[in-house]
């Protein structure tokens, strides 16, 4: 025979992290993250330069994570 959990009675517990970086961490995390910017800016950039090119022929075109991985 099986018994039917319950977790009506359940509590629910909050956890608060907080990262305290250094200097020399927070640069680094800075710079990480301006390159990422910088690769998600081209990836925009030619998502839309695909799709108005093929707004403007009519063609086709696809510009997905395979076209921009290259």
């Amino acid at each position: 025979m099986t018994t039917e959990a319950t977790t009506e009675n359940a509590g629910h517990a909050r956890y608060t992290f907080r990262v305290r970086l250094s200097v020399t961490a927070r640069r680094a995390l800075e710079a990480e993250w301006d390159r990422c910017r910088w690769v998600w800016n081209e990836c925009v950039a030619k998502s839309k330069q695909v799709h108005q090119a093929a707004k403007a022929t009519g063609e086709k075109l696809t510009c997905g994570p395979a076209q921009l991985d290259k």
